[in-house]
């Protein structure tokens, strides 16, 4: 009984706080908790170039924050920079506490997958799975969905839970719709979702070939999923990923990464774009070229790459915006200087350009060439040189905040 009181009263308050938005101005300030402090970055270019294009998505944000009612999906797709969730967080956090939180977005279980993972959920199993990934499959076409990843298990009894919870600050998060990615074949078990906290068992209510949503009648902080044998020919449980959600409106910010990709990479994933378009995105972030500069750049090929990968996700998505993102730098293999990251940098703007879609050219702003040096003398790089420690993401986290929030804001003053 407690904790129906509990969390009914969590839920109203998080209403509440929805509801506050409504009354708040329509620009965002933005604190010197939202910027940063090296002189090596120049802040005053860190803009979003042809932020115009992002128009639609500005006029959903200004009417979330001046009167609320509407729920903003944005999908942030990348490499190893994206899947560990420290950049995406930063971005995350800032924008729910600006324009209302509408959920977590999508998680996985990566660990079940042998991979590395974001720390702000925990997940586990009562059987063996087995995972792959779009990067180790060099077919043509690839089997993988919106997680670029998949797993699967082949135990009748299967169970798989999972938790949101802050490893760091203990905070639970609650959420009422779960989305299971699931392409259902004869083979493929059926799926019951509970939460044995609150005792209630999730209703299936929209399904597809490619997915199923279930809702609970009262907000939870865990689910199980549970393998169901409905006919003697399933056989296993393939998940390619889970979206979670709390229905409620303001911005919910999925981000999806896989160590090692590449654009070509979710680009050949069968599935992926397919199932992208089950978020309802109104705007697509991409960010990748760290792993397509290790070695020397071949322009044309890499233009392929990026167009067949936007192509897939307008074709299924055709209302959602693209935002390109340029990598910040890093050296080449861990070992020196990397020359081909302003080659990279330079194929991804031209594309972006030449397309009339926006651009965030982290690359160039923050030093461009032969600047990874500053983020390493700083302390904003790991050992490898390739990757960026927590407060290194956390910088670029709140670089890709502060040109979002300033487009914004220069949409707010052109309103009436």
């Amino acid at each position: 009984m407690r904790i129906r009181i509990f969390t009914a009263s969590l839920f109203f308050l998080l209403c509440i706080c929805q509801c506050q938005s409504q009354f708040r101005p329509p620009q965002v300030d933005i604190t010197d908790n939202d910027t940063v402090g090296y002189n090596f970055i120049r802040q005053e270019e860190n803009q979003i170039q042809n932020s115009a294009y992002l128009d639609p998505l500005f006029q959903k944000l200004y009417l979330q924050r001046t009167g609320g009612g509407q729920k903003i999906s944005i999908v942030h797709i990348g490499d190893s920079h994206i899947l560990g969730n420290f950049l995406t967080r930063e971005v995350r956090e800032r924008l729910q506490r600006a324009f209302g939180d509408a959920g977590r977005g999508m998680i996985f279980p990566y660990r079940l997958a042998d991979t590395n993972g974001p720390r702000d959920y925990l997940m586990q199993s009562n059987c063996r799975w087995q995972g792959g990934n779009c990067t180790k499959d060099l077919s043509a076409a690839t089997p993988f969905g919106i997680a670029g990843l998949s797993v699967c298990m082949n135990n009748s009894k299967g169970e798989l839970t999972f938790k949101l919870r802050d490893t760091a600050t203990s905070e639970t998060r609650f959420f009422t719709k779960i989305t299971i990615f699931q392409r259902k074949t004869p083979s493929e078990f059926d799926i019951n979702v509970r939460d044995q906290t609150t005792n209630q068992q999730a209703q299936l209510i929209v399904e597809d070939e490619y997915a199923r949503s279930y809702y609970f009648d009262r907000p939870v902080a865990e689910a199980t999923l549970s393998a169901e044998r409905g006919t003697s020919q399933q056989k296993k449980l393939t998940l390619d990923g889970i979206a979670i959600e709390n229905e409620l409106a303001g911005v919910i910010y999925h981000s999806i990464g896989v160590n090692g990709a590449k654009y070509q990479d979710f680009g050949r994933a069968q599935y992926f774009a397919r199932q992208v378009a089950e978020l309802s995105p109104d705007l697509i972030i991409l960010s990748f070229g760290t792993n397509e500069a290790q070695g020397k750049v071949d322009q044309a090929t890499i233009r392929r790459n990026i167009d067949n990968l936007v192509t897939n996700l307008l074709e299924n998505s055709p209302n959602a915006l693209i935002l390109f993102t340029t990598p910040a730098d890093s050296y080449l293999r861990g070992k020196g200087f990397n020359p081909f990251m302003p080659d990279i940098s330079n194929v991804i703007r031209q594309y972006a350009q030449s397309k009339n879609y926006a651009l965030w050219d982290l690359h160039e702003f923050s030093g461009g060439e032969n600047s990874a040096t500053f983020w390493k003398e700083r302390g904003l790089m790991t050992s490898d040189s390739v990757h960026y420690t927590k407060a290194g993401y956390a910088v670029q986290g709140k670089l890709l905040y502060q040109s979002i929030i300033k487009g914004y804001n220069e949409f707010a003053q052109r309103k009436p």
